[in-house]
Formats: C-alpha cells, structure tokens, sequence
C-alpha cells in the first residue's frame, strides 16, 4: 500500500507541478528522477542504465550531426528556388523542402535553420511561411522512425518490450499525413494566414522600448505634456518607473525627475524620433548610426536567456550588444526592461558591437533574422561535399537498417567531430543537456507507470469503454490520450506516458501492438493548437506576427487531416 502511495505520489506531483509552471520541464524531470532513485522505486544501476538507452544516444548524436547540416552553404537557394513563383508555389516548395528535411534532422534544428531565410524572403510575407514551418516540420518529422524525439523514443522503448518497429512500419503512415499536412497547409494557410490590412492592426514592428531621465537631462521637472511626449507620432508613453513604483497611465502634468524609467511602445522604425528628443537617453551603447543595421534576434529554444531577466543573463558583456527593445507576439509588456523575464519566442532589437555577427555564442542561443548565419564561418566546398556525402551514406545505412541507427549515428556524429567539421566548442554549446534529462526522467516516468500497475488500469479501463466497439475506437482512444498528453509533458515524454498504456490495451484486446505503438507515437506529436504546446510554435509566434487565433484556426485544420490520416492507415494496414 505504502509502495502505490509513493509512485502515486510521485507521478501526481510531477504531472501537478508540470501543468503548473512552477518549473522548467527539465528541472521537473532531475527532481523526479532523483526522487525515483532516493524512494528505491528504480534501483540506482538501472535509472543510471536507461539514461544511455540507443533512443537517448542517438538524439544526442542527431544534434551534434544538425549543428554540422546547419554549415551547408546555399540554404535559401535550396528551399525557396527562384523570386516570382507566387505565394503558394513558394510555400509548397519550402513546405516541402522542410518536410524531407524534418524526417533526418531534428524538427527544431531544421526550423532554426529556416527561420531567418523565410523572414527575409521579399516577396513572401513570413506571416504566410512560418507557422505552416512549424507545422510541417513536425509531420515531415513523422516520416521515419528517427524524425521526432518522440518516434525514436517510442521506437526504442517498444523494442525493449518485445515490440519492433521499423522503418517500413513509419513509411505509410508518415508518408500519408505529410501529404495530407501539406495539402491543407498549401490549399489552407493563404486563406487563414491573410495578412491584416487595416494600418493599425498591424503590428509588426511595435516594441516595448526603454528611455532614462539622466542627471543634467534638459527635461528634468518637465512635465510629461511640456516635454512634448504626449505628442509622438510614433510611440506612445506607456509608463514611468520611479524608484519602485510603476506609474501607469501616465498623466500629462506628471513631473520628470532624475532616475526616471520610460517605458514607451511604438514602432522601431520610427527609432529616430526618439533620438530627437533632447534629454531623453536611450540606451544605445555600442552605437549604430542607424536603424537599419540594428539585429532582430528570436530567442532560441535551447537558449541560455529563456526564463531570465537581462541582468541575470548579463546580456551586454555576454554578447556585446544592448537590448533596445522586446515584444512578444501580442502580449504587452511591462516594467524595466532589464526586469522582464525572457521566454522562447521573444524578439529582442539589438544595437550590437562590431564582433557580434561573429561570436560563437551567439546561434545557439538567438536566431538572427537580419543576417545569414552569425558567427558562423563559410564551409569550404570540399567540406561541405564530404559532409553531404557522409550524411547520405548514413541515411542509406539507417535505412536499410545494416546496423543499429544509434550505431550509424554515433560513428557519424564522432566524424563530424574528428574531421572538425563542427567544432568541438560548438558541439558544447549545442549539446541537448535539458532535452537528455527530459528523455531520460521520460523512461523512468514510463517504467514506473508500467511497474505501479497504472497502466494496466488504464487500459483495463480503455479495454472496457471500447469492447463492443470496432477496433480503431481503442486506436482512437490512445492517439487522442497520446495527444492530450503533449499539452502536459514534451512531446517525447508524453509518448513515454502513453506507451506503457498502448502496450497493455492491445494485450487486454488481442490486437496487433504496432498498431498502438504507433498510434502512440504520431499522437504524442499532434500539438497544433497551442504556441506554447511546441517549442518551434514559440519560435516562430513573433517573428510571424500570430495570435492564437491563427494557431486555432489553421492548427485545427492541420489536426483534423493529421489525425484522420494516421487513424486511416493504421487501421487499413493493422486492424
């Protein structure tokens, strides 16, 4: 009785404190694990066994090989063709070139990668281009069992069950909702993504910007109407901090004093306006000359800034550059900017030193959409078609399965680094050490659902709801579990949740467990409706300019075909 308590405990409090947001995914997942192994739950040797699991090993070994891809040079010529194809031709051909992308290379490394080259791209608004990215990278990831976090670990664990997946067994399955993703995202996205018309429901380019009253300001005991900063055209003044005190709406006989903290929202393109106000400091050092050479940055997922304040972050002297502005989708934001707490998504305007396009620590943690690939060396032609060579003959042999995918990508990944094709600094910048803590608190999540006994209830329960049903509502009960999970854990995690479950409902009703597996495994990676349901949603929400109107609008379109395709095939080939 003691023993249930404990693992109810335990998996209660990690799913409580996951909804909640007290905590990063990853600092939730160290506390559990490290409260599995203290409650003897999981023997110390065989927690320590589960985190060099192939399906761990290799995610690792794909974003050390991502983080070389990435070097390719001719990224935009490759995804986008020639100008002047139309809207929708250049959607397919990017959506497309996302989709085989996605299926070998992690989604995220492979929206990363595209984010600046669609931001840029001129005659296509990135209104139109990023979210159907997003969307798409995470069906194309589906095409093969090594395309998703949540596949390989879906693969490896099955495996370790007695149920083997292959590559043929993701191939139609995969194949089919692609094609039925890109078809709607083709036929839907220009439709619901119709860029907003109306001036003043476009904003682009509203930031929340930051100004001081410093000793000896010519505005000092002006009140906000005589410093004529009732009177922008461009900006607005939003709120001042005093001392402690927010001071929010700002009245126009408000007196400036020293020390003063304006907190003003507008439109960056419009910088030069407050440049012209005598008094009015902004901070602006290293200087730019002007607007245009200041960078856009998007947090990166994996980025060292997310869930920090610039001053913990210590954001100047770590890349040379100053945060003149923040925005984040639509939402507005208050306070000091050197308050606000930052978050995956977020674009920051920088006026950077003369070595900020080339510092090493900036890619992975911002995603420059003004310039190709900061800090980043050319890769030579040779390179280059050695790596590319490479990388084929490790999908043929992935393929063919000749030997273990974690093998073949473990050999490729110590190449990578051999040759110094990435760099071994790189490669400790890039390293997923939140994402191998998620995966391995995942497994032990998963072995102790299956070992306390609830997911045999589960499926019992599963089993009884859908006996005198035809077979594909017990699929369909698990896909959509699988799915509802994603809005709780990662998607792998959520895919390590609901595989013990699958398992045991297939075994309790006789019916093929590759089928459930499966299920399992496309549902765990169906999060279409929220931003924060994926970590390239985030990504792409403020560069893109989304409410989350559009992502119930076209990600609901996208659900529906994704999970009728999955739920299709799999009953035609299994049930």
């Amino acid at each position: 009785m003691i023993v249930i308590l404990i693992d109810a405990i335990l998996i209660v409090g990690l799913g409580t404190v996951l909804f909640s947001g007290l905590m990063s995914t990853a600092r939730a997942f160290a506390l559990f694990t490290a409260a599995v192994i203290i409650t003897g739950r999981i023997p110390f040797n065989d927690a320590l066994d589960r985190l060099t699991t192939p399906a761990i090993l290799a995610v690792t070994s794909l974003v050390i090989i991502a983080s070389a891809l990435a070097r390719l040079p001719g990224l935009s010529r490759a995804v986008f063709g020639r100008a002047g194809r139309g809207p929708r031709l250049t959607l397919a051909r990017f959506l497309g070139s996302a989709a085989l992308a996605s299926s070998v290379i992690p989604n995220t490394a492979v929206v990363a990668a595209l984010l600046g080259p669609a931001a840029r791209r001129p005659d296509v608004s990135p209104h139109l281009l990023l979210l159907p990215l997003s969307y798409m990278a995470l069906a194309g990831g589906m095409l093969t069992p090594f395309g998703t976090s949540a596949s390989l670990m879906v693969t490896g664990e099955a495996a370790r069950l007695g149920v083997d997946l292959s590559v043929f067994d993701f191939a139609l399955p995969g194949a089919t909702v692609a094609l039925v993703v890109f078809a709607a995202l083709v036929l839907a996205a220009p439709i619901v993504l119709k860029e907003r018309k109306a001036p003043e429901a476009d904003t682009s380019g509203i930031f929340h910007i930051e100004a001081r009253i410093e000793e000896g300001s010519a505005l000092i005991n002006q009140s906000v109407a005589a410093a004529s900063l009732r009177k922008l055209h461009s900006f607005y003044l939003a709120e001042i901090i005093r001392d402690k005190r927010v001071i929010r709406p700002v009245h126009p006989a408000f007196v400036l004093n020293p020390g003063d903290r304006l907190i003003l929202v507008g439109d960056v393109s419009h910088f030069d306006e407050l440049h012209g106000i005598n008094g009015l400091t902004l901070d602006a050092a290293p200087k730019r000359q002007n607007t245009e050479e200041f960078f856009h940055a998007v947090i990166s997922g994996q980025s060292l800034l997310d869930g920090k304040t610039l001053r913990e972050a210590d954001f100047r002297a770590r890349f040379n550059a100053s945060v003149m502005a923040v925005r984040r989708g639509e939402e507005r934001l208050s306070g000091k900017l050197g308050d606000i707490r930052l978050r995956t998504g977020d674009v920051l305007i920088l006026s950077a030193g003369p070595d900020f396009g080339s510092r090493d620590n900036v890619r992975p943690n911002l995603h420059i959409l003004d310039i190709e690939s900061p800090g980043q060396t050319p890769m030579p032609t040779r390179t280059a078609w050695a790596l590319g060579l490479s990388f084929v003959t490790f999908l043929g042999v992935a393929l063919t399965q000749v030997i273990p995918f974690h093998h073949a990508a473990l050999a490729l990944a110590a190449l990578v680094v051999g040759l110094n094709w990435t760099s071994a600094r790189e490669v400790r910048r890039n390293f997923p050490f939140d994402l191998v803590i998620i995966l391995w608190g995942a497994v032990l999540l998963s072995l102790l659902i299956t070992q306390s006994g609830a997911a045999a209830a589960a499926a019992a329960f599963i089993a009884a709801l859908t006996g005198n049903l035809p077979p594909y509502a017990a699929l369909a009960m698990i896909f959509f579990f699988a799915w509802a999970m994603t809005e709780l854990f990662s998607n792998a995690s959520a895919a390590l949740t609901a595989l013990p479950v699958a398992l045991a409902t297939a075994s309790q009703l006789g019916l093929p467990p590759e089928a459930f597996a499966l299920a399992t495994a496309f549902g765990a990676s169906a999060s279409f409706f929220m931003p924060f349901g994926y970590q390239t949603h985030l990504m792409v929400m403020t560069p893109g300019r989304y409410r989350l109107s559009d992502f119930l609008g076209l990600g609901g379109i996208v659900f529906v075909a994704y999970a009728t395709g999955t739920l299709t095939v799999l009953t035609f080939l299994y049930l």
